[in-house]
């Protein structure tokens, strides 16, 4: 009788060593064996180890919100595997300058959107997805969008010099009251009517302006609007809080910065 049992034991207990190779966990907790792996490289070219890859099941917010499904770091070849229950994901990946897999993108951080997203995962099976990332330009990539569990920042709209919402408006967030060069953040562009939200970090004192475009100083007659409800143009922002109305009228710059102001006699 017990060498039946061990008979019967032994492959069972193979059986169940296989299942475990053969099936992977996901942050929820839940064993999978699908999903996505590949190779991530850095602006195209050699392997990108320590990145982490995401996946999303929309694209909702440019994939700024936090997500449940996150890699482990890529290894030295660049390579990752992610398991996804069946369905159709938006792939991207991400490595902080920090190291952590969470977090708001700074200047100096690295992403790479898949550029044939959604990628639709089957049962049983790993879709190859190779990724490459870049590193980011300037701290108004910092996370432009209010996030689904809330956050610190502004909102309100943008209206053109007839009043009407302004489309394709940017808002610009500065911390130096002169408002000058690059801001510290950064709205993506103003929907059909004229909202937009900018996301910020911590709390603190901000002074607000809106263009058409950014980057370079604005130019004589270029549409150009502050907050001016505050004479100094200035929204204090508290620890978890939301400034709503902060509206912004545009109109045409006054001044040609590219030609020097005389001093005040």
């Amino acid at each position: 009788m017990k060498k039946t049992v061990g008979a019967v034991a032994l492959p069972l207990l193979f059986v169940f060593i296989l299942g475990c190779v053969a099936t992977r966990t996901d942050m929820t907790g839940q064993t999978q064996d699908s999903g996505v792996k590949g190779q991530v490289l850095v602006e195209s070219k050699g392997a990108a180890e320590s990145v982490f890859v995401y996946a999303y099941d929309s694209p909702h917010n440019d994939m700024r919100v936090p997500t449940k499904w996150i890699s482990e770091a890529t290894r030295g070849d660049g390579s990752y595997s992610l398991s996804l229950p069946p369905g159709a994901y938006y792939i991207v990946a991400r490595k902080r300058v920090s190291g952590d897999p969470k977090g708001y993108l700074v200047k100096g951080d690295y992403e790479g959107k898949f550029p044939g997203n959604p990628v639709t995962v089957k049962p049983g099976r790993y879709e190859t997805v190779n990724l490459s990332v870049t590193k980011l330009a300037g701290n108004f990539l910092l996370a432009p969008y209010i996030p689904e569990d809330g956050g610190m920042g502004i909102s309100g709209k943008v209206f053109d010099e007839s009043g009407k919402p302004a489309f394709g408006a940017f808002v610009l967030l500065y911390t130096d009251k002169e408002m000058i060069g690059l801001p510290n953040y950064l709205s993506k562009p103003t929907d059909e009517e004229g909202a937009y939200y900018v996301y910020l970090p911590k709390p603190g004192t901000y002074y607000v302006a809106a263009r058409l475009k950014y980057g370079g100083l604005p130019r004589k007659g270029e549409p150009y609007g502050t907050y001016d409800v505050d004479k100094e143009h200035k929204v204090q922002v508290s620890e978890k809080e939301v400034v709503t109305g902060i509206d912004i009228k545009l109109g045409p710059f006054p001044l040609d910065l590219a030609v020097p102001v005389p001093p005040a006699k």
